[in-house]
């Protein structure tokens, strides 16, 4: 069915177990990190693994084929249907890639005290996701999620690093849905010697850093240039070494598939 045809199934007050991955040149970019954390996200709210791996992603390479080796994003989801039945959706979802402006002038965020439930679980908070939907604009291109105790956590969409003294620091994997660019930009980072601190960050150290960058399935490495009222460089030194590393890891994975 066509893309649009699958929102029936993504109704306000529901949460949706679901995974989105990259496509570039016909391959599924970090295939297995994905289709690892949908199973773990299964596992964790309690769903019994009816598919098996294997059979996921030959369905995944199916849709590429039959989409003639399409770029995009793919979903992954297991929704009910208006009759209460679960329905396993694999489909191109609609994306937005940041453009080659927003790479070399930085993305403004915002903050909103806000948590998830269960952040590990890749599960989709319709509620949630309406609200800081609803806050982005062109002041805001993300929402950073603020705990109770005036933590920064993530992204609403992406999970994000602070460059402080010469290093990176971004909140504990248990505290956040570890994203597999963060994943991949942590062992990429500490492959090359820099350090990487996953640690709590508050609010108040923001005036503190040096630099702040997002990370996520569509935006990959991307600077921010500001935080509410707090302006950052996008163009520090340590920034662009960890996205050279990461768009050479990135083009070197594609590499190895396609052999």
């Amino acid at each position: 069915m066509p893309t649009g045809g699958a929102d029936v199934f993504f109704r306000p007050g529901k949460h949706y177990i679901y995974e989105v991955f990259r496509v570039i040149n016909g391959i599924p970019l970090f295939i297995e990190d994905h289709l690892g954390r949908f199973f773990q996200t299964l596992e964790l709210v309690g769903y019994p693994a009816q598919y098996p791996t294997s059979a996921l992603l030959q369905q995944v390479m199916a849709l590429i084929d039959a989409n003639g080796k399409a770029e995009g994003n793919i979903k992954i989801s297991i929704a009910p249907d208006a009759t209460g039945k679960e329905n396993l959706l694999i489909y191109y979802t609609p994306h937005q890639y940041p453009t080659p402006r927003q790479f070399s002038e930085g993305v403004p965020v915002k903050l909103l005290q806000a948590m998830r439930v269960n952040p590990q679980a890749k599960v989709m908070d319709v509620t949630l996701r309406a609200e800081t939907d609803a806050l982005k604009s062109a002041e805001a291109y993300e929402i950073l999620l603020v705990d109770e105790q005036g933590f920064i956590t993530e992204g609403s969409r992406s999970n994000v690093f602070f460059m402080l003294n010469d290093a990176l620091v971004t909140s504990p994997s248990e505290t956040v849905l570890s994203g597999v660019t963060r994943k991949q930009v942590i062992a990429v980072c500490r492959a090359h010697g820099i350090a990487v601190a996953e640690q709590k960050f508050a609010v108040t150290d923001l005036p503190a850093v040096s630099g702040v960058f997002l990370t996520g399935t569509s935006r990959k490495v991307l600077p921010v240039c500001r935080v509410d009222e707090v302006s950052y460089p996008v163009n520090h030194p340590l920034m662009l070494e960890v996205r050279r590393l990461f768009d050479e890891y990135v083009a070197d994975y594609l590499t190895r598939k396609k052999a």
